[in-house]
């Protein structure tokens, strides 16, 4: 009989060795973890703290390095491309763990996945029940908070469709990818706060959130970690010296100040009603029909919003010029 039960909790390696299952109550619990207090003489970039310290919020957070298909949790996130093709290391480990089945579910039912948006399949031979497929953004200087804010939503997205699954814990991977250029540590800012945010809202709703990380990212998340998830209220106060001073919106989306532009007194600009422009930002990510907001809204898209960060994307001032021509059209 106890072998019978130790076979149970073992699945087999696509080398065909038996790999044993990692039960997440055998994970260290952040809460578990010794504070670290580093103070500087810089000043504070936040006056109060916007992640206070609260144990049961660290109680169930989980730092590890290993393999996302071994974790006996509710739900992993596999981050993948839009035909759910990409060959990264996250996603190789699930889909050949999870054996043929999985890439059948995949292709007949799923096929595609819009970048920002989710994808659920069952996890097949996985250890988890469901696994989260989410399609992270490429990263273009150019159109930085654009990607920004769609790493945001995947990672909203994902904590969303978990609540929705009415499961009660989760194994995030890192859903940026330096495939995409994206830089390493913002992206762990990004996950970080978006994760502390939901959980404020939410909390009730997941028993556990393991951050799954490798050896390039377990350094940057060790350092990261402390800042939105204090350990005590001196780590806390730490905080207000180490936190940037732009730490997002309520739901940990990132917020840029509002872009105007004012028409001065120019014969080129002397149009009748028109003092000021409100610009939006496009984002390039929100493209082909519709986008899934974090609340599982959907939002139709126009020809002149649907765009991808490899095209060419309509800019704040290509706008701008746009209807000053359309409305000088008019006037004339």
């Amino acid at each position: 009989m106890i072998e019978q039960l130790r076979w149970m909790r073992l699945v087999m390696d696509p080398l065909g060795k038996a790999a044993e299952i990692v039960e997440v109550d055998s994970l260290k619990r952040w809460s578990h973890s010794p504070a670290v207090h580093h103070l500087t003489g810089e000043e504070k970039n936040q006056s109060d703290s916007p992640f206070p310290y609260n144990p049961q919020i660290n109680d169930k957070i989980v730092l590890w390095i290993g393999d996302i298909s071994l974790l006996n949790v509710d739900a992993v996130v596999n981050t993948t491309n839009e035909s759910l093709t990409e060959w990264n290391p996250t996603s190789e480990r699930i889909f050949q763990r999870a054996g043929p089945t999985l890439r059948i579910e995949v292709e007949e039912e799923v096929q595609d996945c819009r970048t920002g948006e989710v994808r659920v399949t069952q996890g097949h031979n996985l250890p988890a029940r469901f696994i989260i497929h989410t399609v992270g953004p490429k990263y273009n200087i150019k159109y930085q908070s654009a990607a920004e804010n769609t790493l945001h939503f995947c990672y909203r997205n994902v904590l969303q469709k978990a609540r929705e699954l009415e499961i009660s814990s989760i194994a995030l991977c890192v859903i940026n990818s330096v495939r995409r250029n994206f830089p390493p540590d913002e992206g762990a800012h990004i996950a970080l706060r978006t994760v502390r945010r939901f959980l404020d809202q939410f909390g009730s709703s997941l028993d556990t959130v393991v951050f799954v990380v490798d050896n390039t990212d377990i350094g940057i998340y060790e350092v990261l970690l402390p800042l939105y998830f204090p350990r005590s209220t001196e780590e806390e106060e730490v905080a207000l010296w180490q936190l940037p001073a732009n730490v997002g919106g309520a739901n940990g989306e990132p917020v840029q100040p509002d872009r105007q532009i004012r028409i001065i007194d120019n014969p080129q600009h002397s149009l009748d009603g028109i003092g000021k422009v409100e610009l939006e930002e496009v984002n390039p990510h929100l493209c082909r029909g519709r986008v899934e907001n974090h609340l599982g809204k959907t939002t139709p898209s126009s020809p002149d919003r649907d765009s991808n960060l490899d095209l060419p994307v309509l800019s704040s001032r290509a706008q701008h010029d746009t209807r000053v021509s359309q409305l000088r059209h008019r006037g004339g």
